[in-house]
C-alpha cells in the first residue's frame, strides 16, 4: 500500500461567494455556478457527499457537514478526486464505514482504485486496483468488507460482478457474476443477507431492473453467497434498488401499469404495498449509488415524481401519507439519518440543497450549496409548468422561465432538450437558464415524449420513435406557447446535450426554429450504435429498432442524413475526450451541414469528456452560445 500522489490543493472550507446583485449575468458567473452534487451518505450525526465545481478543474471532492454546523468542510486529501467510471456515467464512488470512527472509502478518479482516508487527513491509503476494470456503487459490507460493482473490459466483451474487498487483508472475492448489469449491493443490518439489483441486455434498468437477495455467509476469512432469490421486477415491471431497513426488511419501488409505488419486502411476509398514488418512485438509473427510498423510525420516506414536480413523501407504519418537502423544492435522492432522513436536491433559489428531517418530519436543518447567483431574489426567474396539445391531441409538458426584464412584446425563446432521452427536467435553479433569462430570452424546458415523471405510457411514447415524437413535441411547445402569447414563436432557438442534441438538431427540420446548439449531441445513429459504450449499446434497439433490421431507420433518423432539410444555423460544442458521444459525431455533423450550405460552427474542447466540467470550457461555450443567439434571435435580426 502506498500514499496517493497529491498534486492539487483545495481550501478546507467551501467558499460561499456573495457577489453584488446585478440585473445581468456573465457567462463566467454562470459557469462558476455549475454545481455537481451526488452520493449523499449518513454517518452518525454527519452527512457526507461528493461535490464537483468548475473551479476545481473537473475534480470531485468529499464534503462533511453536521446539521449543527453552518459550513461544510472538504475532508478528502488535497489533490484527490473521487469518481467512478462504471457504465461510463459512474456513481457510488464513496461510502463511509465505522472503523473506530468514520473511515471514508472511495474510488480514485484516475486509477479507479479503492482508497481510504480519515476525514480531514492529508493522506490516503491506496488499496485494491483491478487492471482493466472500473469500480463503483460502493457500500459497507460485513466484518470489514466493502461491496462494489466491478466492470471488467475484456477484448470482446464487458463483464460485471458484485465483488467484496477486505480493507485489512486486501483480499477480494466475487459474490455474484451471472448477469449483464448490477447495482445497489447492500448487506442487511444483521449481516445475514446480501441484496442487489440486476438486469440484462437489451433492456435498460428503468424497464426491467430486478431486486434480488441471498444468504451471506462469512467463513474462514472469506464470503459465500447462498441461493439467490428474486424479490420483484423484470421486463415491463421494473423495480428501484432495494434499501435495507433496521428490522431486516427491504424498501423498493415497483412499477405496475402506469405508475411505480413504494413497497416493503420481508423474508417472512413477502411483498406489501405501502402507498397507492399516481406518480413515480422509480428514477432512471444513469448513475450508481443514488436512492429514492429510506426507512425512518416511524415508516418510510420516498422521492415521488409527478406532473413535473419531485417531492419527498413519508408513509407512516399505520399508513398515513404526508409531504415533507416544500411545494417549490425538487428532491433528487434521500438517505436515512438518525430517526429521520436527509435529502439532496434543489430549490428555485439555491443551486443545491440538503434538508434534514426528524422522525415526525420536522425540519432539523437546511443547507444551501454552491456559490450565490449574481442576482437578488427578485431577479431570479422561477419555472412555471406549461402544457400544450401535441400531435393527435396528446399532452406535451414543459417548464417555462420568463426573462427578467419585462417587455411590451412576447420574448424570443430558447427551448432546452434534456439528455437521456429517458430523463426529466425539474424546476430547480439552473445557472444556464438564469443566464439566458438575464439576457432577455424566455426558456422552455421540454419534457417531451420519452420523459420520466409522467407515467409509463408517456415514457414509452418514444419506443421506436426517437427523432420523431420528441421533435414533434418540441415544435408543438413553441407553437402552442406562441398562440398563448407567452413567447414569440417566430424567434425560437433550441439547445440540447447528448441525446437532447439529436432532438435539437432534428428540430431544425421542422421550420419552427431559427437556430440550434448541440452540446456533445448525437448526430449519426449508426456510428453511435457501433461505437458507444456497453451500458447503452442496446438502448437504441428500443428507441429506434434492432440492427441490422432497422438500418434504414437509423440512417433516416440521423441528423447527418437530414442536413439538407434543416432550416437554421448550427453551433456544435464538443469535448475531444468524449467516450459516450465521440468527437467524430460532431465532425460528421459539421461536414454534412457545410455540404448542405448551412451556417455551422464547431468548437472543440481538448481534455473535456461527456459533460463539460472546467470553468474556462464552460465560459467559452456559453459565450459562444450567447453570441450565437444574439445573431439569430434578437429583434433587429429577426425583423431585418
Amino acid at each position: 500500500m502506498a500514499d496517493v500522489a497529491q498534486e492539487r490543493t483545495y481550501p478546507d472550507t467551501v467558499p460561499r461567494s456573495d457577489p453584488e446583485p446585478t440585473s445581468t449575468m456573465s457567462s463566467r458567473e454562470a459557469a462558476a455556478c455549475k454545481l455537481s452534487i451526488q452520493n449523499l451518505r449518513s454517518f452518525r450525526r454527519d452527512l457526507y457527499w461528493i461535490e464537483g465545481r468548475p473551479e476545481l478543474g473537473g475534480d470531485r471532492v468529499v464534503l462533511r457537514w453536521s446539521p449543527d454546523e453552518a459550513t461544510p468542510q472538504i475532508v478528502s486529501p488535497p489533490g484527490m478526486s473521487l469518481s467512478s467510471r462504471v457504465h461510463e456515467y459512474g456513481g457510488g464512488a464513496m461510502c463511509v464505514v465505522d472503523r473506530d470512527g468514520a473511515l471514508v472509502v472511495g474510488v480514485s478518479a484516475d486509477e479507479q482504485a479503492l482508497v481510504s482516508f480519515r476525514p480531514g487527513d492529508h493522506h490516503a491509503v491506496q488499496g485494491a486496483r483491478i487492471a482493466g476494470a472500473n469500480v463503483g456503487g460502493l457500500a459497507p459490507g460485513p466484518d470489514g468488507w466493502i461491496l462494489a460493482v466491478v466492470e471488467r473490459h475484456r477484448t470482446e466483451r464487458v463483464e460485471r460482478s458484485i465483488d467484496a474487498f477486505d480493507l485489512v487483508t486486501g483480499a477480494r472475492v466475487t459474490l455474484i457474476d451471472d448477469r449483464d448489469f448490477f447495482a445497489d449491493p447492500q448487506v442487511t443490518a444483521d449481516g445475514a443477507r446480501l441484496v442487489w439489483s440486476a438486469w440484462d441486455h437489451p433492456e435498460m434498468p428503468w424497464e426491467s431492473q430486478e431486486a434480488w437477495t441471498a444468504e451471506l455467509i462469512v467463513a474462514q476469512g472469506s464470503l459465500l453467497v447462498g441461493e439467490p432469490q428474486r424479490i420483484a421486477g423484470g421486463p415491463r415491471h421494473p423495480t428501484t434498488g432495494p434499501q435495507v431497513t433496521p428490522d431486516g426488511s427491504l424498501l423498493l419501488g415497483i412499477e405496475e401499469g402506469e405508475w411505480s409505488t413504494p413497497w416493503r419486502w420481508s423474508p417472512a411476509g413477502g411483498l406489501e404495498q405501502l402507498a397507492t398514488l399516481d406518480g413515480e418512485v422509480i428514477q432512471p438509473r444513469w448513475v450508481l449509488g443514488e436512492s429514492s427510498l429510506a426507512p425512518t423510525a416511524r415508516g418510510a420516506a420516498f422521492v415521488h415524481r409527478a406532473g413535473g414536480h419531485s417531492e419527498l413523501l413519508h408513509v407512516s407504519n399505520d399508513g398515513e401519507l404526508m409531504r415533507w418537502s416544500e411545494q417549490d423544492e425538487a428532491v433528487d435522492s434521500v438517505v436515512s439519518h438518525g430517526d429521520g432522513v436527509a435529502w439532496m436536491g434543489q430549490s428555485p433559489r439555491s443551486l443545491g440543497r440538503i434538508v434534514v428531517h426528524g422522525a415526525d418530519g420536522e425540519r432539523v436543518a437546511v443547507l444551501d450549496l454552491g456559490p450565490s447567483l449574481p442576482l437578488d431574489d427578485s431577479q431570479v426567474s422561477v419555472a412555471v409548468p406549461v402544457e400544450v396539445a401535441g400531435p393527435d391531441g396528446r399532452l406535451v409538458a414543459g417548464l417555462l422561465w420568463l426573462p427578467l426584464e419585462p417587455a411590451s412584446t412576447p420574448p424570443p425563446v430558447v427551448v432546452t432538450c434534456h439528455g437521456g432521452p429517458t430523463a426529466q427536467t425539474l424546476p430547480g435553479l439552473d445557472p444556464i437558464v438564469q443566464l439566458l433569462c438575464a439576457h432577455g430570452y424566455a426558456v422552455v424546458a421540454a419534457n417531451y415524449a420519452g420523459s420520466t415523471g409522467f407515467g409509463s405510457s408517456y415514457r414509452r411514447r418514444l419506443e421506436g420513435a426517437w427523432g420523431v415524437a420528441d421533435v414533434e413535441d418540441v415544435a408543438a411547445l413553441v407553437l402552442g406557447l406562441g398562440e398563448q402569447g407567452l413567447i414569440d414563436a417566430s424567434r425560437a432557438g433550441i439547445r440540447g446535450g447528448s441525446a437532447g442534441g439529436l432532438t435539437a438538431l432534428l428540430a431544425l427540420t421542422t421550420g419552427v426554429f431559427a437556430c440550434g446548439t448541440s452540446w456533445y449531441g448525437v448526430a449519426d445513429l449508426l456510428t453511435l450504435a457501433a461505437a458507444t459504450h456497453d451500458f447503452e449499446s442496446r438502448y437504441l434497439d428500443v428507441l429506434v429498432g434492432p440492427l441490422p433490421e432497422a438500418t434504414e431507420t437509423y440512417i433516416e433518423r440521423s441528423p447527418v442524413t437530414r442536413a439538407r432539410e434543416m432550416r437554421g444555423a448550427l453551433l456544435l460544442l464538443q469535448g475531444l475526450d468524449d467516450l459516450v458521444v465521440p468527437p467524430s459525431q460532431a465532425t460528421a455533423m459539421m461536414d454534412a451541414a457545410g455540404r448542405a450550405g448551412q451556417e455551422v460552427e464547431l468548437i472543440e474542447f481538448p481534455g473535456e469528456s461527456h459533460g463539460f466540467r472546467r470553468l474556462d470550457t464552460l465560459e467559452a461555450a456559453l459565450d459562444a452560445e450567447l453570441a450565437f443567439y444574439a445573431r439569430h434571435l434578437l429583434a433587429d435580426r429577426a425583423t431585418s
